[in-house]
């Protein structure tokens, strides 16, 4: 098991610490036919899917009779794409694919042109292609890169009244990140009007600049963002990633015959139980701890799990993230 560690303040681009109100991501959705199977599509008895196969052979001026399709060649899909923002018509997305009935796999299909609509219910782009799954959820998901054309754009109304526009701090951030974006924009943008009321910012464009092209200006410049202290697990591997310099404040670990003291704190005061003790120092980094219950021959799986309680009991003052 290893930990990486990361320092306490990190030049970064604004757009990665704030959201803009009115500027999101768009998902688009669409229902689609993936064919080519080899005998791992929808079951024999899938009229839905014969019905969908019918629809596309009339609509090329192919009388065909529903009932001689097979479906096990051929799945029903919902296909989804999200939209970035300023995206415009002719870009290309990427879109992930999913079985909606019984399909065994989706490996070796192709999805046939699909219309992808948005909550107006109009099409914005259309997709198809090759698919690549995801073999982690036995093959019925998978995705295509970029296999979806934008036809329009979608409308963006981030530009509020008075030519302003409104940021909103994200919540993973303290208030020392606020402070951080106020420092910016008092360097780099000192003719600039704005309010700021707990984690959101309302800022006055210039009258004689571009909206669009100033706030990318905005956006692309780095603040001196905190580092949040955190902790990430993942449990299947034992990995743990640290960031920001991470504390194990004073606490006694007992575990299946093994001891580890940190800083003065103990179970008890008689030598015999400090004997057989691991000490650690009040100062003990989460990689220092880490190495210590290595040291003891902890499995992976026993440190997430002594880490996760240490969290629980108040030990670890950090964001905690288990995958």
């Amino acid at each position: 098991m290893s930990v990486a560690l990361f320092g306490w303040t990190v030049p970064i681009e604004l757009k990665y610490v704030v959201s803009v109100e009115g500027l999101s991501f768009n998902p688009l959705i669409g229902y689609g036919i993936v064919v080519g199977l080899k005998g791992t599509g929808d079951s024999e008895g899938g009229s839905q899917t014969r019905e969908f196969l019918a629809r596309i052979a009339n609509h090329f001026g192919i009388q065909a009779n529903m009932e001689k399709f097979k479906p096990k060649n051929a799945a029903v899909v919902m296909v989804i794409a999200d939209v970035p923002p300023f995206a415009q018509a002719g870009t290309r997305l990427d879109v992930r694919v999913a079985s909606v009935f019984d399909a065994k796999s989706l490996e070796g299909g192709e999805l046939v042109v699909t219309p992808l609509v948005g909550g107006d219910n109009e099409i914005y782009a259309v997709a198809n292609g090759k698919l690549t799954v995801d073999t982690t959820v036995k093959s019925v998901s998978a995705f295509i890169r970029e296999g979806a054309i934008l036809q329009k754009a979608i409308p963006q109304n981030w530009l509020q009244n008075s030519n302003q526009v409104v940021l909103h701090v994200g919540p993973d951030y303290s208030f020392d990140a606020v402070l951080a974006i106020e420092t910016m924009l008092q360097k780099n943008f000192p003719d600039v009007g704005y309010t700021v009321d707990n984690y959101t910012f309302t800022i006055t464009i210039p009258a004689d600049e571009q909206p669009a092209r100033w706030l990318g200006k905005l956006l692309s410049t780095k603040v001196d963002m905190p580092q949040v202290p955190s902790l990430t697990i993942d449990s299947k591997t034992g990995m743990v990633v640290a960031g920001g310099n991470i504390v194990v404040t004073e606490a006694a670990i007992v575990y299946q015959g093994s001891k580890i003291n940190i800083g003065s704190f103990s179970w008890g005061k008689s030598s015999s139980s400090q004997e057989n003790a691991k000490i650690l120092p009040s100062s003990t980094t989460v990689q220092e701890l880490v190495d210590g219950l290595n040291a003891l021959g902890m499995s992976a799986q026993d440190i997430v799990k002594i880490l996760q309680l240490l969290h629980k009991n108040g030990n670890i003052k950090a964001r905690l993230q288990v995958l």
